[in-house]
C-alpha cells in the first residue's frame, strides 16, 4: 500500500494537472450524435479544445456559452438557454453535456435551477426524438480537481439522467461496462471483445472506440460520430450485470446498479493491467455467462505469462518514474511492479483513494518538478508520462514511454493499449523496447544531457 503525500510546494511550478471541463467533456465525446457545452468563457473551450485537437488528431465538437465578463456579473442563464436552442434547431444531438467551469461556478449561478425551468429540464424522454436532446448538466469547476474528478462528476451525472429500471425485464445478457480515463479506444475494443467472448452483449460508456478512434466518415459532422447510442443509454438499467472497468467510474458504478433496483450484480475494477486484474475479470465472465474460458481467451493469457517472463530480464531492477492521473497511475506502475521493476517517483496530479492501494511506497500529489527532483535523485532511466513529460527525461537523460493525456509528440496515442491480457502485453513490450533503446548507446536526442550527469543534476532551474 501506498503512502501519498503532497509535493514540495504549495504551487504548481510546472503543472501536470487538466481541468475538470476537459475531463467532462471526454465522457460527453464517448457518446453517439453528441456534443458538450463549456459553461464559461470562449477561452475555456479553445483552450481544452486545442489539447483534445493535439491529442486525437480528430476535429473536436466543443461549444461554448462565451459568457462575458459583463453577463458573468449580471447572470449567464440566458447565455445557456440560447446556446442550447442553437445548438438544438441546427444539429439536432441525442445528448448534449453542459459543463460549468470556473467564471460560472465563482459567480454562484443555479445551473440546475436554470435548466429545470426551461424546456430542457429534467424530464427524460420515453425513446429518441429528433429535436429533444437529453441535456445533463454537471458541475466541473477548474478550481479544484482534476481531469479524473471531472470525469466522475460527469459520468455520475450521465447515470442519473437515465431512467430508472422499473418494470423493464432484465436483459441477463447485457453487461454495462463503466469506463474511467485510462482506456484508450484500443482497450476499450479488447474489453468489449473479451465480454463478447463469453457470450455477453457489452454497453460501454463513454464508449471513445466509436467516437475518437480515428477513423475517417463518409461526410464531416458537427456532433460525435461513434460512440454510446442514447438508446444503448436508456437502457443500461436493464442490464443483468454492472461491471466498472477504471477506479474514477466507481462512483457512477454503484449509483447504476443501485437505479437498477439491484437486479444487476456490481463488479469494480481499479483498471485491467497486469494478470491478477484481468483474471479476475475473466472469473467473473466466467461464473456470469456460465461459459468456460474460450481458447483464444486462454491463449492471449499465455502470451501475457510469457511476456512477463521475458521482460523481467529487462524491466527488472530498472528505475522507473511516473507521472499521470491516478488510476492509470496505478494500472501502468502497477504492471511494471509486477514485472520487477522499481518505481522509484510517481507523481498524481490530483489525490484519490485508488492512489492509496499502488503496491510501491509512496505516490507525490503535485507537478513535473516533483517529478523531476525525484526521478533525478532516485537515477531514474525512464520517465513514463505524457508528451509534457518528455523535457523532464531530456533534462535528467532519461528515456520517455509516452503514455497519457496528452500525447501530441507521437502518433497513435489512441492505439496504444495497457489494458486485457493483450494490453498488458503490449505495454511491457513497448516499455522494455524503450529501455533497450535508451541502454544501446544511441546518440542522445538533442538538448539530452550526457548520461553521466543524469542522476547528479537536481533540476534547480525550473524554479528560476
Amino acid at each position: 500500500m501506498a503512502r501519498v503525500v503532497p509535493g514540495a510546494t504549495g504551487a504548481a511550478f510546472d503543472p501536470l494537472k487538466h481541468s475538470q471541463p476537459l475531463g467532462g467533456a471526454l465522457v460527453f465525446l464517448g457518446l453517439a450524435r453528441s456534443i458538450p457545452l463549456l459553461h464559461g468563457a470562449q477561452g475555456c473551450t479553445a483552450f481544452a479544445k486545442a489539447l483534445l485537437t493535439r491529442h486525437f488528431r480528430e476535429p473536436i465538437p466543443l461549444q461554448t456559452t462565451a459568457v462575458t465578463e459583463v453577463s458573468a456579473v449580471l447572470g449567464a442563464s440566458d447565455s445557456v438557454i440560447a446556446a442550447l436552442d442553437t445548438i438544438s434547431e441546427r444539429n439536432h444531438p441525442d445528448v448534449i453535456g453542459v459543463l460549468t467551469t470556473g467564471m460560472t461556478e465563482v459567480n454562484g449561478e443555479d445551473l440546475l435551477g436554470v435548466l429545470r425551468t426551461s424546456p430542457y429540464g429534467p424530464a427524460v424522454p420515453a425513446a429518441p426524438a429528433a429535436g429533444h436532446p437529453l441535456v445533463v448538466p454537471v458541475s466541473t469547476p477548474d478550481f479544484r480537481g482534476g481531469l479524473s474528478d471531472g470525469w466522475s462528476a460527469a459520468l455520475e451525472a450521465l447515470v442519473g439522467a437515465v431512467p430508472g429500471a422499473g418494470t423493464a425485464p432484465t436483459r441477463h445478457r447485457q453487461v454495462a461496462v463503466l469506463v474511467g480515463p485510462s482506456l484508450s479506444a484500443v482497450d476499450l475494443d479488447e474489453i468489449a471483445g473479451l465480454v463478447r467472448a463469453f457470450g455477453l452483449d457489452p454497453v460501454l460508456v463513454p464508449d471513445l472506440s466509436g467516437s475518437l478512434d480515428g477513423h475517417l466518415d463518409e461526410a464531416w459532422s458537427p456532433l460525435t460520430t461513434g460512440g454510446t447510442s442514447r438508446s444503448d443509454l436508456f437502457g443500461l438499467t436493464a442490464s443483468g450485470a454492472v461491471t466498472v472497468i477504471g477506479a474514477t467510474a466507481a462512483g457512477a458504478g454503484a449509483a447504476l446498479a443501485a437505479r437498477a433496483g439491484g437486479r444487476a450484480a456490481l463488479t469494480v475494477h481499479d483498471h485491467l493491467s497486469g494478470l491478477e486484474m484481468v483474471d479476475r475479470l475473466v472469473r467473473i465472465l466466467m461464473d456470469h455467462s456460465g461459459v468456460p474460458a474460450p481458447e483464444p481467451v486462454r491463449r492471449w493469457r499465455r502470451r501475457l505469462a510469457d511476456g512477463l517472463l521475458d521482460s523481467h530480464f529487462v524491466l527488472g531492477g530498472a528505475r522507473i518514474a511516473l507521472a499521470g492521473e491516478p488510476e492509470q497511475l496505478v494500472a501502468v506502475g502497477s504492471l511494471l511492479y509486477d514485472a520487477g521493476a522499481e518505481i522509484v517517483a510517481a507523481v498524481s496530479p490530483t489525490d484519490a483513494p485508488v492512489l492509496g492501494r499502488a503496491p510501491w511506497d509512496e505516490v507525490v500529489v503535485g507537478d513535473f518538478l516533483d517529478l523531476a527532483e525525484r526521478a533525478a535523485a532516485a537515477g531514474a532511466e525512464l520517465v513514463v508520462a505524457s508528451s509534457h513529460g518528455r523535457e523532464v527525461a531530456d533534462r535528467i537523460g532519461a528515456a520517455h514511454l509516452a503514455l497519457g493525456f496528452p500525447v501530441y509528440d507521437r502518433l497513435g496515442a489512441q492505439l496504444r493499449a495497457t489494458a486485457g491480457y493483450r494490453g498488458s502485453l503490449q505495454l511491457l513490450v513497448d516499455t522494455a523496447n524503450c529501455l533497450l533503446d535508451h541502454r544501446s548507446g544511441r546518440r542522445p536526442e538533442p538538448g539530452r544531457e550526457p548520461s553521466a550527469t543524469r542522476s547528479s543534476r537536481r533540476y534547480e532551474d525550473m524554479r528560476s
